[in-house]
């Protein structure tokens, strides 16, 4: 099991991480005021106690996202920080590949950092543990399998395809007993961090793989460790490793080409605007609405055949089938789908009919572009167009 920070999944929710880096780029987190923190990102970051700062409860969000490290008596947004404040500058996939490829243990954004000790990445273990499967055939995998073929394998997350499908094919799980424990508590909290991905759903302890074998095995074979020369600072090894982020997914080609998402266009984003401005993000967007796992837990939770758009009863106009239907998610451009302990929310999506679909697409062209944005800022403002589109357009 590896140390993580327990507790704080809602700190490290992508749109959240976004709010966090934007005010650490003009605020020292290590000093700043509570209330102005709380009032930027509108998270709580309690207790609300003035001998408590946030540093004090939450240097290790800070840290372990890599937003920001300690700089003598202060602390400094690292590069990677400045990419999650800029307008469309990185997507979810982008990020937590990197969190994954960069995430050491030991870590030098905890305590007991040692720089000569040999290193393991455990999150890029965990997701090339899934993705292995999945390139097999067996999509979902169990949190507590992913942990226990991490204890017994000795495995740093570096090794090729036989390897782990020799690990896999052994069969691990965690004890009862030791599931219980707070090391497996914060491990088991970094993969439901990470499920944020967009072709990854989280169902309780459960993660799901939505692309095919070809898919998986080739995002399987790109995946690597941030390497190079660890430094005996821990925020100094922080800051080495963010800088890397350019080069290191740069190396990575996060098209999906065989499992959903193959004609931008066709989805409803004209091609004018999504190759010149923002097409990574757009990718990242179609590839969630289009994540089968997510669109059968959706359909599950939500039966209904009536468009949230049009209103039209798709099962009355065509009543040879249930629906006709797709699933819109209504997060920034760039996000993925927000993880809880209980997997992954369904409640920033809503179910349109195709055509619908095309022409919100087209609406957030326009917006956007009028907007002089390349992506919406927050999950606020996404939600407001899109019922903005819905008031003007939609159903009455």
């Amino acid at each position: 099991m590896w140390n993580w920070d327990q507790g704080r999944l809602d700190y490290f929710q992508f749109d959240n991480l976004k709010k966090i880096a934007r005010y650490a780029l003009a605020h020292d987190l290590r000093l700043t005021d509570r209330a102005a923190l709380v009032a930027a990102t509108g998270l709580p970051f309690l207790p609300d106690d003035g001998s408590y700062p946030p540093w004090r409860n939450y240097s290790r969000v800070f840290r372990l996202s890599m937003i920001c490290a300690e700089r003598g008596t202060v602390s400094a947004p690292t590069p990677l920080a400045t990419l999650l404040a800029s307008d469309g500058g990185i997507t979810t996939d982008e990020y937590f590949h990197f969190l994954a490829e960069a995430t050491t243990d030991p870590s030098p954004a905890l305590t007991g950092w040692d720089h000569s000790a040999p290193l393991r990445y455990p999150l890029l273990f965990s997701l090339k543990f899934m993705l292995a499967r999945a390139a097999i055939g067996v999509p979902t995998s169990d949190i507590s399998e992913i942990i226990a073929a991490y204890n017994v394998s000795g495995f740093t997350g570096d090794e090729d395809q036989t390897d782990f499908i020799t690990l896999i094919n052994a069969g691990h799980d965690t004890p009862a007993g030791d599931r219980k424990s707070a090391g497996y508590r914060q491990s088991a909290e970094s993969i439901q961090v990470i499920a944020q991905i967009s072709y990854l759903s989280l169902d309780r302890r459960r993660v799901t793989v939505s692309l095919s074998n070809e898919d998986a095995l080739n995002l399987f074979e790109q995946l690597s460790p941030i390497t190079g020369q660890p430094l005996p600072g821990g925020a100094d090894e922080v800051f080495r490793l963010t800088a890397l982020f350019q080069s290191a997914t740069s190396a990575l080609e996060l098209d999906y080409a065989t499992t959903a998402v193959s004609d931008i266009e066709d989805s409803g984003f004209s091609a004018a605007t999504t190759f010149a401005e923002g097409a990574k993000s757009r990718k990242t967007h179609l590839v969630i609405e289009r994540n089968g796992k997510i669109r059968e837990a959706f359909f599950k939770a939500n039966p209904s055949a009536v468009c949230d758009f049009c209103g039209t009863d798709t099962s009355a106009s065509y009543p040879w089938t249930s629906r006709i239907l797709d699933v819109h998610h209504l997060l920034p451009l760039c996000s993925g789908a927000r993880t809880s302990k209980q997997g992954t929310l369904l409640d920033d999506l809503v179910a349109v009919c195709p055509t619908c679909h095309r022409g919100v697409h087209r609406y957030y062209d326009g917006w956007l572009k009028g907007s002089g944005q390349k992506d919406f800022l927050d999950a606020d403002q996404a939600k407001l167009v899109y019922n903005e589109a819905k008031q003007k357009y939609g159903a009455a």
